[in-house]
């Protein structure tokens, strides 16, 4: 990617390269949901952010031994007609790149959503 902090590049040299390859591909799936998208590493992951905001982050790109996801923040408050995330906290899903890699529209979709949702918060009595 284009101008890319090098934290960023540091990051993403130190996985295998067919984590590198997924994380690439759902960094360019998150920045095609809009403009003014940035990336930082934030919490030892690829995370993204609209406006500056990083209290409230979108999503970020997460490799463990078992593989890469694409963790949204505030999951818990989106639409998710195509079933694709998972878990059950009270705001952090996930989505494995494999599943992601299968609806790619329906992830640009998600991410287009945690933008609407940014700055929302749970109910206290949900």
């Amino acid at each position: 990617m284009e101008d890319r902090p090098r934290e960023v590049e540091d990051w993403l040299s130190q996985w295998r390269p067919d984590h590198q390859e997924q994380v690439e591909w759902l960094a360019e799936s998150v920045h095609a949901a809009g403009d003014g998208i940035a990336e930082a590493i934030k919490w030892r992951r690829l995370a993204f952010t609209l406006d500056g905001n990083w209290h409230h982050w979108l999503c970020a790109i997460a490799v463990a031994r078992q593989g890469v996801s694409l963790l949204f923040h505030k999951g818990s408050l989106l639409d998710d007609p195509a079933g694709m995330l998972q878990g059950d906290g009270r705001y952090l899903r996930r989505i494995p790149h494999d599943r992601a890699a299968a609806e790619p529209e329906a992830v640009t979709a998600l991410v287009r959503e945690a933008i609407m949702h940014q700055t929302d918060m749970l109910d206290e009595g949900a």
